[in-house]
Order: structure tokens, then sequence, then C-alpha cells
């Protein structure tokens, strides 16, 4: 029996290899992401930290000017890398929706070579069972006409 061969199987691994490129592509973004996340979290939580911190040194009864002042700065400090982490979520924000893009065409890509090779493949079967039919066709009528011979 005759074994079916899409010739186009070259380009669909290709495409299909492509695809898991940008798969890997996004889960590293996705990381990313996640990181940064979890430091924004980490230093929202230690700003809270300086914050309550500050607001007890503001209700002593001896306010205690240099700690207050430390204070301030370092929850200053810590604010504006809490806005560069935002900043860089964007950025990696932005680079993950280009991934996705990708990732999208690249398996609309490989599903069209599928539903291609899917359709061959059909075609072909369809073909092979129409000429194993006509052949069991003339086996019958040749047998036929050894029987009418006789």
């Amino acid at each position: 029996m005759a074994k079916f061969h899409f010739k186009l199987l070259p380009l669909q691994r290709y495409r299909e290899q492509y695809r898991d490129v940008c798969r890997q592509g996004l889960a590293r973004v996705l990381a990313e992401d996640a990181e940064l996340l979890q430091r924004r979290e980490e230093l929202t939580a230690a700003r809270e930290g300086v914050m309550a911190e500050l607001l007890q040194l503001q209700n002593e009864n001896r306010l205690n000017v240099d700690q207050t002042v430390a204070r301030r700065f370092h929850a200053a400090q810590l604010t504006t890398q809490i806005r560069q982490l935002d900043m860089q979520r964007e950025e990696v924000a932005v680079r993950m929706h280009v991934c996705r893009q990708a990732l999208a065409k690249a398996d609309q890509e490989v599903k069209v070579l599928e539903q291609l090779a899917e359709k061959q493949e059909l075609e072909f079967r369809k073909v092979l069972e129409a000429r194993e039919s006509r052949e069991r066709e003339e086996v019958w009528q040749a047998g036929q006409l050894r029987v009418d011979w006789q």
C-alpha cells in the first residue's frame, strides 16, 4: 500500500521549531515580568515598613531629626526604585505583546500547513481508495469473463 508523503514537511518542521522558539521567548519574558513584579512587591513592603517607622518616630515625644531624615530619604529611594521597576515592567509588557503576536502568527502558520497536510492526505486516500476499488472491480470482471468462457 502506498504511503502519503507531505511535500512541505520540511517547511512544516521549520515552522514548528520557530513556534517553539517563540514560546521559549515568551516564557523568558513572562519570567522576567514575574521577577520584576516580585521585586516591586518586596520594595513596596520595605517602603511601607519605613513609612511605619517614620510614623512611629513622629509620634514619639522627642523628635529625632537625624532618624526622621534618614527614614524619609530611604523611603524616597525606595519610591524611586519602585518607579524604575514600573518603567521596566512597561518595557517588558511591550516585549511580551510582541512575543505573543509572533507566537500567534507562528502558530497560525503551523496550523495552515497542518490543515494542508490533512487535506492532501485525504485526497491521497480518496485517490488510493478509488484506484483499489477499480482494481478490485477489474479483478472481479476478469473472474466473470473466465467463468463465461468455460
